[in-house]
């Protein structure tokens, strides 16, 4: 196990891209015993279990779909300010709301929240990715979906995910991007803070952006979850994921490439 990780980090540094471990908040590869190693990978399996179909390293985590998901420490700030968010995952079955994360409020439409998920479907396609935020603003909880009813939907990355094969996903949020929105009303008459712009990177390549997105606050999140939704009626995940990643900064686009280079080949 260490000769693999010392291997891996060689590889990085001969390719000039040392950095890609830099600003970590949560790393974790799903190598048996490895939550037990240090804080940024600790995380706790509901259901879920460890597997050998792993696309990077040894291990990978397989959700069934019922009622499997990870848990990470409550009450942590996971996201302030700008972030980057990594992880390989391989879908065996896809439907509507199934999150890959949702870092939330024990009140979902609470205050912060950051979650990735399956959203209502785009015309002529199913399985459309989407990620959204929440944030208080001006004593509101707010959502960076405005028009919710909206098809495909405001949260849409430009993407339908493709079933039974390893896909890496990379969000990165740039809060000093200047954006367009402004501050926008939505139906219920809040205000909502448009910040910043998400950008979704599939296999190492730019996919889609957006700028239906919010900065967020220091604010800690109480439901910290792969595989699982906040609101209750929602799908669990199913399927596999590995190599789950955290940054409190912008990934640039060769750290990206590193990270996709990192599979087993």
């Amino acid at each position: 196990m260490k000769v693999f990780r010392a291997f891996l980090l060689l590889c990085l540094i001969f390719s000039g891209c040392n950095t890609v471990n830099n600003g970590l908040i949560i790393h974790s590869n799903f190598e048996p015993g490895e939550n037990e190693a240090e804080e940024s990978s600790c995380w706790t399996l509901h259901g879920a279990v460890l597997s050998d179909d792993s696309i990077v390293g040894h291990g990978s985590i397989y959700f069934d779909g019922v009622d499997d998901y990870v848990e990470y420490p409550k009450d942590r700030i996971y996201f302030d300010g700008d972030y980057s968010i990594s992880v390989w995952v391989k879908w065996k079955d896809c439907k509507m709301w199934n999150r890959i994360m949702d870092f939330n409020q024990d009140a979902p439409m609470s205050g912060n929240a950051v979650t990735w998920l399956i959203g209502r479907p785009a015309q002529g396609s199913e399985n459309s990715l989407w990620f959204d935020q929440w944030v208080t603003y001006e004593g509101n909880a707010v959502e960076s979906i405005v028009e919710q009813m909206t098809s495909p939907g405001e949260a849409y990355l430009g993407y339908d995910v493709k079933l039974n094969r390893w896909d890496h996903y990379v969000i990165v949020y740039d809060s000093s991007v200047d954006n367009p929105l402004g501050v926008v009303r939505n139906k219920k008459g809040l205000n909502v803070p448009y910040e910043g712009k998400v950008t979704f990177y599939l296999n190492g390549e730019k996919m889609g952006e957006s700028y239906r997105c919010l900065k967020p606050q220091p604010i800690s999140t109480s439901c910290n979850w792969l595989g699982r939704s906040r609101f209750a009626p929602d799908p669990f995940f199913n399927g596999w994921m590995d190599d789950f990643r955290i940054y409190d900064r912008k990934l640039s686009k060769k750290e990206i490439n590193a990270l996709y280079d990192l599979r087993n080949k």
